[in-house]
């Protein structure tokens, strides 16, 4: 790999001595300095000019990105960003405010990451993460679990048995968490004969549908969305569409959109809803 693949690769960020123990060498780094593709802007640090800047905050710092820190960098759902930087240290010095600390001697793999969001976070936001982590491949709800099996990991077993991992969006795990709480029994992903998947069945009568990942981009976009609407009526199957917006900021709402929608909709004999396949996936 080269300089500036290596750079990327790791976030836009590096530090000399790994830099070196990867095979680059001082010719290198100078004349990539020289010609404007890296700058250093502290001792032993080096970074691409789009560098996260957390990752280059935590390596001035002489850290390495941990918990919901490193989730962000490597792509996982975050529900909230973060106040601090959540960075891990292998040293005793202290560090600014503008960071939270966790400890810990070694390079931090994925699980190691979603333990330590499940330790430090909200509840919601730790499973966002967890269960992004196994729906993407990262890791194994086995693996979680060997890792949870202390007597003090209650919390973390907690958040573990929440995982869906066929969950397709952060919304649509949002949306599960506050339906569970609830007390609310729900399928996800269920097949609706010529329509296609719904995110969610609530009380095997209302459906939802987590509208964060839609966005209608282009004319054939927009008329399978009303072709779904429109078959969903004739099959009279009610669906909510829950936004980011109501479901992060305003989850109380949500809830009472459901249990108002589920009210007004009392299948009777005459008049079922059909067409909803029981299995889910």
């Amino acid at each position: 790999m080269d300089l500036l693949n290596l750079m990327a690769a790791g976030g836009g960020v590096a530090r000399r001595k790994d830099l070196v123990a990867n095979g680059i060498s001082s010719h290198q780094l100078a004349a990539a300095l020289s010609a404007g593709q890296l700058s250093k802007p502290c001792r032993g640090v080096y970074c691409l000019p789009n560098a996260n800047r957390s990752a280059l905050a935590a390596a001035c710092a002489g850290a390495d990105l941990a918990c919901i820190s490193a989730a962000t960098r490597h792509g996982l759902w975050v529900l909230r960003p973060p106040t601090q930087i959540h960075v891990s240290i292998d040293h005793g010095r202290s560090l600014d405010q503008a960071f939270k600390v966790h400890r810990s001697s070694k390079p931090l793999t994925i699980l190691d990451i979603c333990v330590q969001c499940m330790r430090c976070l909200p509840e919601l936001d730790a499973l966002c993460i967890v269960e992004s982590a196994v729906v993407l491949g990262e890791v194994t709800i086995d693996a979680l679990r060997r890792r949870a099996s202390g007597r003090r990991d209650a919390s973390l077993r907690t958040v573990i048995d929440m995982i869906d991992p066929f969950s397709q969006s952060i919304i649509e795990t949002v949306s599960k968490y506050y339906l569970r709480r609830a007390g609310y029994s729900f399928q996800s992903q269920v097949y609706v004969k010529g329509v296609g998947r719904l995110d969610l069945i609530v009380e095997k009568v209302l459906g939802i549908e987590a509208d964060g990942r839609q966005f209608h981009s282009g004319a054939s976009d927009f008329e399978e969305d009303r072709r779904r609407g429109n078959l969903l009526v004739i099959k009279r199957i009610p669906v909510l569409r829950a936004s980011y917006a109501l479901l992060v900021d305003h989850p109380e709402v949500f809830l009472q959109l459901v249990r108002q929608a589920i009210d007004a909709y009392v299948p009777n004999e005459q008049h079922p809803p059909v067409g909803i396949s029981r299995q889910s996936h």
